[in-house]
């Protein structure tokens, strides 16, 4: 099977949402676009069509995030996720990494060469719209 991966190109949010929901997760069309331009992101396709994603934001010098790292169950177990991690630990070498996972990716993810934090905290998306800022 040949996969081919792209950087940065043109996708629609149509493409990402099918990917997303290929593994059950939802995510509101109308900013995911817009978050995966402000994104750098890696792409994998398979005879034209997006099969899977890995998104980061980087400052370029000290952090990076890694995020929404999916593969359409149908293309899961064949690299594909460990070459966009490769793509994306190499373009941003030297920075700190962070990302949230879920349980059952763990492992992948150490073999990546990712460990716990001792310390580390969040806010998620919902408590962040409803956030009295006047009350912090």
């Amino acid at each position: 099977m040949k996969i081919i991966y792209k950087t940065k190109n043109e996708i629609t949010g149509e493409e990402i949402m099918n990917v997303f929901k290929s593994v059950g997760w939802n995510k509101n069309p109308e900013d995911i676009l817009d978050a995966f331009k402000n994104s750098y992101y890696v792409t994998a396709y398979h005879n034209n069509k997006l099969v899977a994603f890995a998104r980061s934001i980087s400052d370029g010098y000290y952090y990076t995030g890694i995020y929404d790292v999916i593969v359409n169950p149908k293309y899961q177990k064949k690299g594909i996720a460990k070459e966009m991690m490769k793509m994306l630990l190499s373009k941003f070498k030297g920075t700190y990494f962070f990302l949230s996972y879920t349980e059952d990716n763990r492992e992948f993810y150490e073999k990546c060469g990712f460990e716990d934090l001792p310390s580390g905290m969040w806010m998620n998306r919902e408590k962040s719209f409803n956030l009295d800022i006047d009350k912090l």
